[in-house]
Protein backbone atom coordinates (compact mmCIF):
# COMPACT_ATOMS: atom_id res chain seq x y z
CA UNK A 1 0.00 0.00 0.00
CA UNK A 2 2.94 2.34 0.55
CA UNK A 3 4.54 1.81 -2.61
CA UNK A 4 1.49 2.15 -4.33
CA UNK A 5 0.40 5.69 -2.42
CA UNK A 6 4.46 6.63 -3.29
CA UNK A 7 3.65 5.93 -7.21
CA UNK A 8 0.29 7.86 -7.43
CA UNK A 9 1.58 10.92 -5.85
CA UNK A 10 4.71 10.55 -8.24
CA UNK A 11 2.64 9.96 -11.39
CA UNK A 12 0.89 13.49 -10.57
CA UNK A 13 4.76 15.18 -10.71
CA UNK A 14 6.57 16.34 -13.96
CA UNK A 15 9.78 14.23 -14.57
CA UNK A 16 12.93 17.43 -15.56
CA UNK A 17 15.69 14.78 -16.36
CA UNK A 18 17.50 14.61 -13.22
CA UNK A 19 14.93 15.96 -10.11
CA UNK A 20 11.17 15.73 -10.13
CA UNK A 21 9.19 18.42 -10.21
CA UNK A 22 5.59 18.54 -8.43
CA UNK A 23 2.98 21.58 -7.38
CA UNK A 24 1.26 20.71 -3.80
CA UNK A 25 -1.15 22.77 -1.67
CA UNK A 26 0.10 22.83 2.43
CA UNK A 27 -1.52 24.44 5.19
CA UNK A 28 0.10 27.64 6.49
CA UNK A 29 0.62 25.95 9.53
CA UNK A 30 2.36 23.31 8.65
CA UNK A 31 4.33 24.96 6.66
CA UNK A 32 7.27 25.29 9.31
CA UNK A 33 7.45 21.39 9.91
CA UNK A 34 7.43 20.75 6.47
CA UNK A 35 10.71 22.62 6.09
CA UNK A 36 12.32 20.89 9.09
CA UNK A 37 11.42 17.61 7.55
CA UNK A 38 13.02 17.97 3.92
CA UNK A 39 16.28 19.61 5.98
CA UNK A 40 16.43 16.06 7.83
CA UNK A 41 16.71 14.20 4.96
CA UNK A 42 19.14 11.78 3.87
CA UNK A 43 22.32 13.71 2.94
CA UNK A 44 21.99 11.91 -0.81
CA UNK A 45 18.47 13.42 -2.00
CA UNK A 46 18.16 17.32 -2.15
CA UNK A 47 14.97 18.77 -1.72
CA UNK A 48 13.89 22.25 -2.55
CA UNK A 49 10.55 24.26 -1.62
CA UNK A 50 9.46 27.29 -3.28
CA UNK A 51 6.60 29.25 -2.69
CA UNK A 52 5.02 29.67 -5.56
CA UNK A 53 1.26 31.38 -5.92
CA UNK A 54 -0.88 31.45 -8.61
CA UNK A 55 -3.71 34.24 -8.00
CA UNK A 56 -6.00 32.50 -10.36
CA UNK A 57 -5.97 29.04 -9.40
CA UNK A 58 -8.48 27.58 -7.20
CA UNK A 59 -7.55 26.85 -3.69
CA UNK A 60 -9.12 23.91 -2.42
CA UNK A 61 -10.66 24.32 1.28
CA UNK A 62 -9.51 22.61 4.44
CA UNK A 63 -11.90 23.20 7.39
CA UNK A 64 -10.33 22.27 10.39
CA UNK A 65 -12.82 19.94 12.91
CA UNK A 66 -13.03 18.55 16.00
CA UNK A 67 -14.78 15.78 17.31
CA UNK A 68 -17.85 18.00 17.96
CA UNK A 69 -18.08 19.61 15.02
CA UNK A 70 -17.08 17.23 12.56
CA UNK A 71 -20.69 15.58 11.97
CA UNK A 72 -22.32 18.90 11.38
CA UNK A 73 -19.70 19.77 8.65
CA UNK A 74 -20.02 16.55 7.26
CA UNK A 75 -23.51 17.33 6.74
CA UNK A 76 -22.60 20.26 5.26
CA UNK A 77 -20.33 19.04 3.08
CA UNK A 78 -22.40 16.21 1.68
CA UNK A 79 -24.58 19.20 -0.23
CA UNK A 80 -21.39 21.02 -1.22
CA UNK A 81 -18.03 21.94 0.44
CA UNK A 82 -17.58 25.39 0.57
CA UNK A 83 -14.95 27.41 -1.21
CA UNK A 84 -12.10 28.99 0.09
CA UNK A 85 -12.57 31.91 1.72
CA UNK A 86 -16.50 31.37 2.46
CA UNK A 87 -18.42 31.66 5.17
CA UNK A 88 -18.46 28.19 6.79
CA UNK A 89 -22.36 27.36 7.17
CA UNK A 90 -21.25 24.22 8.96
CA UNK A 91 -20.61 26.38 12.50
CA UNK A 92 -24.31 27.27 12.20
CA UNK A 93 -25.53 24.09 11.37
CA UNK A 94 -23.96 23.44 15.05
CA UNK A 95 -27.74 24.79 16.59
CA UNK A 96 -30.39 25.14 13.36
CA UNK A 97 -30.00 21.31 12.57
CA UNK A 98 -30.50 19.56 15.81
CA UNK A 99 -33.47 21.87 16.83
CA UNK A 100 -35.48 21.44 13.51
CA UNK A 101 -34.68 17.72 14.26
CA UNK A 102 -36.35 18.76 17.74
CA UNK A 103 -39.70 20.58 16.20
CA UNK A 104 -39.97 17.32 13.79
CA UNK A 105 -38.92 14.65 16.68
CA UNK A 106 -40.49 16.71 19.67
CA UNK A 107 -41.40 14.51 22.48
CA UNK A 108 -40.12 14.17 26.01
CA UNK A 109 -39.60 10.73 26.09
CA UNK A 110 -38.19 9.99 22.81
CA UNK A 111 -36.05 12.97 23.43
CA UNK A 112 -34.97 12.00 26.77
CA UNK A 113 -34.03 8.33 25.77
CA UNK A 114 -31.95 10.16 22.61
CA UNK A 115 -30.63 12.29 25.22
CA UNK A 116 -29.05 9.37 27.45
CA UNK A 117 -27.65 7.48 24.72
CA UNK A 118 -25.75 10.45 24.11
CA UNK A 119 -25.02 11.37 27.51
CA UNK A 120 -23.49 7.81 28.16
CA UNK A 121 -21.95 7.94 24.88
CA UNK A 122 -19.94 11.01 26.61
CA UNK A 123 -19.17 10.56 29.58
CA UNK A 124 -18.25 6.39 28.83
CA UNK A 125 -16.26 7.92 26.10
CA UNK A 126 -12.65 6.50 27.07
CA UNK A 127 -13.50 3.19 28.46
CA UNK A 128 -15.56 2.81 25.01
CA UNK A 129 -12.30 3.66 23.40
CA UNK A 130 -10.49 0.86 24.81
CA UNK A 131 -12.74 -1.68 24.66
CA UNK A 132 -11.95 -3.37 20.75
CA UNK A 133 -15.03 -5.65 20.77
CA UNK A 134 -17.02 -2.74 21.88
CA UNK A 135 -19.35 -2.04 18.69
CA UNK A 136 -20.22 1.70 20.20
CA UNK A 137 -16.62 2.75 19.40
CA UNK A 138 -18.05 3.41 15.47
CA UNK A 139 -20.68 5.85 16.97
CA UNK A 140 -18.38 7.66 19.44
CA UNK A 141 -17.63 10.37 16.66
CA UNK A 142 -21.36 11.13 16.85
CA UNK A 143 -21.89 11.86 20.45
CA UNK A 144 -22.00 15.09 20.59
CA UNK A 145 -24.60 15.33 17.74
CA UNK A 146 -26.72 13.08 19.17
CA UNK A 147 -26.73 14.58 22.23
CA UNK A 148 -27.74 17.77 21.31
CA UNK A 149 -30.47 15.83 18.94
CA UNK A 150 -31.79 14.35 22.26
CA UNK A 151 -31.42 17.64 24.10
CA UNK A 152 -33.79 19.37 21.50
CA UNK A 153 -36.06 16.87 21.37
CA UNK A 154 -36.52 17.11 24.75
CA UNK A 155 -37.09 20.66 24.81
CA UNK A 156 -39.25 20.86 22.27
CA UNK A 157 -41.08 18.16 23.70
CA UNK A 158 -42.18 20.27 26.81
CA UNK A 159 -43.38 22.83 24.35
CA UNK A 160 -46.01 20.11 22.49
CA UNK A 161 -46.50 18.80 26.07
CA UNK A 162 -45.70 15.25 24.35
CA UNK A 163 -44.45 12.61 26.10
CA UNK A 164 -44.80 9.45 24.40
CA UNK A 165 -48.19 10.57 22.92
CA UNK A 166 -49.65 11.43 26.53
CA UNK A 167 -49.72 15.13 27.74
CA UNK A 168 -48.40 16.02 31.01
CA UNK A 169 -49.95 17.52 33.53
CA UNK A 170 -47.15 19.54 35.18
CA UNK A 171 -48.79 22.88 36.28
CA UNK A 172 -52.30 22.25 36.18
CA UNK A 173 -54.84 23.20 33.48
CA UNK A 174 -56.24 26.98 32.84
CA UNK A 175 -60.21 25.26 31.99
CA UNK A 176 -62.74 24.49 34.18
CA UNK A 177 -64.32 20.77 33.71
CA UNK A 178 -66.86 22.21 31.73
CA UNK A 179 -64.16 23.38 28.60
CA UNK A 180 -64.27 27.20 29.69
CA UNK A 181 -60.76 29.15 30.30
CA UNK A 182 -60.17 30.54 33.98
CA UNK A 183 -59.87 34.12 34.66
CA UNK A 184 -55.99 35.61 33.67
CA UNK A 185 -54.63 32.01 33.84
CA UNK A 186 -52.09 31.43 31.27
CA UNK A 187 -49.95 27.98 30.85
CA UNK A 188 -46.71 28.36 32.12
CA UNK A 189 -44.84 26.72 29.73
CA UNK A 190 -45.89 24.51 26.28
CA UNK A 191 -49.49 23.86 25.40
CA UNK A 192 -52.46 22.91 28.17
CA UNK A 193 -52.80 19.22 28.75
CA UNK A 194 -56.57 20.26 28.14
CA UNK A 195 -56.28 20.28 24.22
CA UNK A 196 -55.32 16.80 24.34
CA UNK A 197 -59.15 16.14 25.24
CA UNK A 198 -60.69 18.98 22.98
CA UNK A 199 -62.42 18.24 19.67
CA UNK A 200 -60.11 20.20 17.78
CA UNK A 201 -57.10 18.71 19.19
CA UNK A 202 -55.86 17.51 15.79
CA UNK A 203 -56.20 20.65 13.84
CA UNK A 204 -54.57 22.74 16.50
CA UNK A 205 -51.62 20.62 17.40
CA UNK A 206 -51.13 20.04 13.03
CA UNK A 207 -51.81 23.95 12.95
CA UNK A 208 -49.27 24.55 15.13
CA UNK A 209 -46.44 22.62 14.06
CA UNK A 210 -46.59 23.59 10.93
CA UNK A 211 -46.60 27.20 11.68
CA UNK A 212 -43.65 26.61 14.10
CA UNK A 213 -41.56 24.85 11.52
CA UNK A 214 -42.57 27.34 8.87
CA UNK A 215 -41.39 30.41 11.01
CA UNK A 216 -37.91 28.78 12.06
CA UNK A 217 -37.46 27.31 8.39
CA UNK A 218 -38.11 31.09 7.07
CA UNK A 219 -35.67 32.75 9.90
CA UNK A 220 -32.92 29.79 8.65
CA UNK A 221 -33.39 30.87 5.17
CA UNK A 222 -33.04 34.17 5.32
CA UNK A 223 -30.12 33.93 7.55
CA UNK A 224 -28.35 31.91 4.25
CA UNK A 225 -29.70 34.71 1.90
CA UNK A 226 -27.86 37.34 4.21
CA UNK A 227 -24.33 34.82 4.45
CA UNK A 228 -24.92 34.58 0.51
CA UNK A 229 -24.42 38.28 0.28
CA UNK A 230 -21.61 38.61 2.75
CA UNK A 231 -19.68 35.80 0.63
CA UNK A 232 -21.10 38.05 -2.71
CA UNK A 233 -19.22 41.16 -0.78
CA UNK A 234 -16.25 39.23 0.04
CA UNK A 235 -15.51 38.04 -3.75
CA UNK A 236 -16.70 40.91 -4.65
CA UNK A 237 -19.14 39.90 -6.80
CA UNK A 238 -21.23 42.98 -7.22
CA UNK A 239 -23.66 42.02 -10.13
CA UNK A 240 -24.34 39.18 -7.68
CA UNK A 241 -24.60 41.23 -4.95
CA UNK A 242 -26.80 43.72 -6.64
CA UNK A 243 -28.91 41.35 -8.73
CA UNK A 244 -29.45 38.32 -6.69
CA UNK A 245 -28.78 39.02 -2.99
CA UNK A 246 -31.12 42.58 -3.05
CA UNK A 247 -34.16 41.01 -4.66
CA UNK A 248 -33.76 37.80 -2.95
CA UNK A 249 -33.57 39.34 0.34
CA UNK A 250 -36.70 41.66 -0.62
CA UNK A 251 -38.71 39.01 -1.89
CA UNK A 252 -37.96 36.43 0.98
CA UNK A 253 -38.83 39.35 3.86
CA UNK A 254 -41.61 40.94 2.08
CA UNK A 255 -43.59 37.94 0.78
CA UNK A 256 -42.41 35.06 3.63
CA UNK A 257 -41.82 37.79 6.57
CA UNK A 258 -45.37 39.22 5.92
CA UNK A 259 -46.75 35.38 6.33
CA UNK A 260 -44.75 35.04 9.24
CA UNK A 261 -46.23 37.96 10.69
CA UNK A 262 -49.78 37.42 9.69
CA UNK A 263 -49.03 34.23 11.96
CA UNK A 264 -48.43 36.18 15.31
CA UNK A 265 -51.31 38.37 14.38
CA UNK A 266 -53.47 35.29 14.45
CA UNK A 267 -52.04 33.79 17.51
CA UNK A 268 -52.50 36.95 19.52
CA UNK A 269 -55.66 37.48 18.31
CA UNK A 270 -59.19 36.25 19.62
CA UNK A 271 -62.16 35.23 17.67
CA UNK A 272 -65.17 34.91 18.97
CA UNK A 273 -66.94 33.20 15.62
CA UNK A 274 -64.08 30.76 14.67
CA UNK A 275 -65.73 30.18 11.26
CA UNK A 276 -65.00 33.98 10.62
CA UNK A 277 -60.83 33.42 11.54
CA UNK A 278 -58.62 34.06 8.46
CA UNK A 279 -56.73 31.62 6.57
CA UNK A 280 -53.49 32.15 5.90
CA UNK A 281 -52.91 29.74 3.62
CA UNK A 282 -55.84 31.17 1.58
CA UNK A 283 -54.42 34.58 2.16
CA UNK A 284 -51.10 34.01 0.38
CA UNK A 285 -52.93 31.66 -2.35
CA UNK A 286 -55.33 34.58 -3.20
CA UNK A 287 -51.98 37.20 -3.24
CA UNK A 288 -51.32 35.44 -6.91
CA UNK A 289 -54.60 34.03 -8.02
CA UNK A 290 -57.29 36.96 -7.28
CA UNK A 291 -55.34 39.81 -7.00
CA UNK A 292 -54.85 39.87 -3.33
CA UNK A 293 -58.46 39.72 -2.45
CA UNK A 294 -58.93 39.13 2.08
CA UNK A 295 -62.50 37.73 2.73
CA UNK A 296 -61.96 38.14 6.49
CA UNK A 297 -58.46 40.67 6.62
CA UNK A 298 -56.34 40.47 9.86
CA UNK A 299 -56.53 44.23 10.54
CA UNK A 300 -59.27 47.07 10.64
CA UNK A 301 -58.66 49.19 7.42
CA UNK A 302 -57.85 52.35 8.76
CA UNK A 303 -54.71 50.92 10.33
CA UNK A 304 -51.97 51.81 7.75
CA UNK A 305 -53.53 50.42 4.60
CA UNK A 306 -56.35 47.61 4.22
CA UNK A 307 -55.11 43.84 3.79
CA UNK A 308 -56.29 43.59 0.02
CA UNK A 309 -54.06 46.93 -1.29
CA UNK A 310 -51.31 45.30 0.73
CA UNK A 311 -51.45 42.42 -0.78
CA UNK A 312 -51.72 43.66 -3.87
CA UNK A 313 -48.63 45.68 -3.54
CA UNK A 314 -46.66 42.80 -2.28
CA UNK A 315 -47.82 41.20 -5.51
CA UNK A 316 -46.05 44.20 -7.64
CA UNK A 317 -42.98 44.20 -6.19
CA UNK A 318 -42.68 40.64 -6.06
CA UNK A 319 -43.21 40.12 -9.97
CA UNK A 320 -41.13 43.10 -10.31
CA UNK A 321 -38.20 41.20 -8.42
CA UNK A 322 -38.12 38.16 -10.28
CA UNK A 323 -37.27 39.68 -13.92
CA UNK A 324 -34.04 41.41 -11.72
CA UNK A 325 -33.01 37.99 -10.29
CA UNK A 326 -33.22 36.34 -13.87
CA UNK A 327 -31.48 38.46 -16.56
CA UNK A 328 -29.09 41.04 -15.78
CA UNK A 329 -26.55 38.47 -14.35
CA UNK A 330 -25.88 36.48 -17.23
CA UNK A 331 -26.31 39.31 -19.40
CA UNK A 332 -23.50 41.25 -17.72
CA UNK A 333 -21.43 37.90 -17.68
CA UNK A 334 -21.69 37.27 -21.05
CA UNK A 335 -20.98 41.11 -21.76
CA UNK A 336 -17.72 40.07 -19.49
CA UNK A 337 -16.78 36.98 -21.66
CA UNK A 338 -17.13 38.22 -24.90
CA UNK A 339 -15.23 41.55 -24.19
CA UNK A 340 -12.33 39.02 -22.48
CA UNK A 341 -12.46 37.25 -25.98
CA UNK A 342 -11.94 40.47 -27.79
CA UNK A 343 -9.35 41.37 -25.79
CA UNK A 344 -7.37 38.01 -26.56
CA UNK A 345 -7.63 38.29 -29.91
CA UNK A 346 -6.02 41.49 -30.08
CA UNK A 347 -3.07 40.38 -28.29
CA UNK A 348 -3.00 37.60 -30.63
CA UNK A 349 -2.48 40.02 -33.37
CA UNK A 350 -6.02 38.24 -35.16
Amino acid sequence: KKEKMIYINLSKCILRENFIDGEVWILQSQLDTLRRILITQDESMSVTLTDVIDLYLPKPTHIKTNEFTYPFQEIINLYGIPTYGEINPGYFTIITFPFLFGIMFGDIGHGFLIFLFGCYLCLWNSKIKMDEHNKMRDVLKYRYFILLLGLFSLFCGFIYNDFLSIPLNLFGTCYNKEGDKKDKCTYPFGLDPKWYIADNELSLFNSFKMKFSVIVGVIQMIFGIIIKGLNDLHFRHYSDFVFVFIPQLIFMTLLFGYMIVMIFIKWLTTYEDASKAPSIITIMINIFINKGKVDYPLWKDDQFMNQEQFNRVTLYICFGLIPIMLFPKPIIHYLKNRNKGIDYKKDEGL
